[in-house]
């Protein structure tokens, strides 16, 4: 299952950014994908890194560098979501992304919770983060008058709607708990992304030479 989730995950980054080519309001989207690709591979290196409590105390301060990188990583994703957001609904910079990505880590740095309290904390950002996003997709669609969605508005939408279920539905009874169930939604996701940029692709215009 994990070959197929990350299989298709690369196809969807490859036609994300083939469709940039064609479309520059894609490589939003392109980016994004690559990001949450990254940070799916890199954080569990920085995870697998935690000391023992009994540890020597070099290794500790390694092994908090190690958690602090790895926080910093985890959170790029819902600072990407709201990042993209901004760019693709609201036509604005991603800096307020990057003030509340820095905010996020350092109170996470100060209050250190517990292991078995920081996946909560992260579901708990990822929420907050989830619903500003989407909360700019209504804004968008109340103030579009009309306007035709382009791919990297269809595509934003799928992936937020997909976090919000995942998040609302296959974390209601504890973060991460039903991962199977998000799997599930991801690869739905992916295989949407798939045929919808397959057809932007295919209906958009050969780029200049």
């Amino acid at each position: 299952m994990m070959l197929l989730f990350f299989a298709l995950w690369l196809a969807v980054i490859v036609l994300a950014w083939m469709l940039a080519r064609r479309r520059p309001e894609h490589r939003v989207i392109a980016v994004l994908l690559s990001v949450g690709f990254a940070v799916d591979i890199v954080r569990p290196v920085f995870d697998g890194l935690a000391a023992p409590a009994d540890a020597a105390p070099s290794l500790q301060r390694l092994a908090w560098i190690a958690g602090v990188l790895a926080h910093a990583v985890a959170l790029l994703w819902p600072a990407a979501l709201v990042g993209a957001a901004l760019v693709v609904f609201a036509g604005k910079r991603p800096w307020a992304a990057v003030a509340g990505w820095a905010g996020a880590l350092a109170m996470l740095v100060i209050v250190h919770p517990a292991r078995e309290d920081q996946a909560r904390a992260f579901a708990l950002v990822q929420l907050l983060a989830t619903a500003c996003a989407a909360g700019l997709v209504v804004a968008w669609y109340r103030k579009r008058a009309g306007r035709a969605m382009s791919s990297a508005h269809f595509a934003l939408a799928m992936i937020l709607s997909t976090e919000l279920v995942s998040l609302l539905g296959a974390w209601r009874v504890g973060p991460f708990e039903h991962w199977p169930i998000s799997q599930a939604l991801y690869l739905l996701l992916f295989a949407m992304l798939i045929v919808s940029q397959w057809r932007y692709l295919w209906s958009s215009p050969q780029p200049s030479a």
